[in-house]
């Protein structure tokens, strides 16, 4: 839950980067030369922004809002149908890969917005981000954060998801339609995928 997400990301910033930021001439948590953390920084431009670690709980929590994660319900919802095709040939539909853009722009757009909204820039937020993973890539911390922060960005999650959803809005014993391909006569075995798992029929 949220809570969780705002625990892993200072845990993971106080004990992995305290050194790191101590050595720097910005304010504890932020990484000196990025210019939105400068100590040179205007004082009305510091009560707006936030340190990385504060920004990058904010767009955690941000994904659990409960007005983002209708938003995303509700275009799930809206696919479950597409994604509750019986695929036969091997090929996914392009509408797949094309639903999957508009999932992950969802994301995307939810992390810029939020970033911005902290007084960020998101170019100079990445660059942070890449910095950490420099830094402290190898960590079981550091792969859970980016994890959380990239979930949305992964195809196969966004399958599993839909998937998901079709099962869960499904009876107990769906009716699955298969339309044969030309070629196929009566006694041949074909293969077709259905929710991700492959079957004879």
């Amino acid at each position: 839950d949220g809570e969780n997400f705002t625990s892993l990301v200072r845990e993971f910033y106080n004990t992995r980067f305290a050194n790191f930021f101590e050595a720097s001439k910005c304010r504890a948590g932020l990484l000196d030369g990025i210019p939105w953390c400068k100590e040179e920084t205007s004082k009305a431009t510091v009560e707006v922004a936030l340190p990385p670690n504060e920004v990058c709980t904010k767009v955690l929590e941000a994904f659990q809002e409960a007005s983002f994660t209708s938003q995303v319900d509700n275009f799930v919802k809206g696919n479950i149908k597409e994604f509750a095709k019986v695929i036969t040939g091997g090929s996914q539909p392009p509408e797949w890969t094309h639903q999957f853009g508009k999932y992950k722009t969802l994301y995307e757009a939810r992390m810029q917005n939020t970033i911005s909204e902290y007084g960020c820039d998101v170019t100079e937020f990445m660059t942070n981000m890449e910095m950490c993973k420099t830094q402290c890539g190898d960590t079981d911390n550091f792969k859970q954060l980016s994890k959380m922060l990239t979930a949305s960005q992964d195809y196969n999650n966004f399958l599993q998801v839909m998937f998901t959803a079709v099962r869960e809005n499904q009876g107990p014993e769906p009716a699955i339609d298969v339309v044969v391909p030309e070629g196929y006569s009566p006694g041949m075995v074909m293969n077709v995928d259905y929710l991700g798992q492959q079957y004879p029929f």
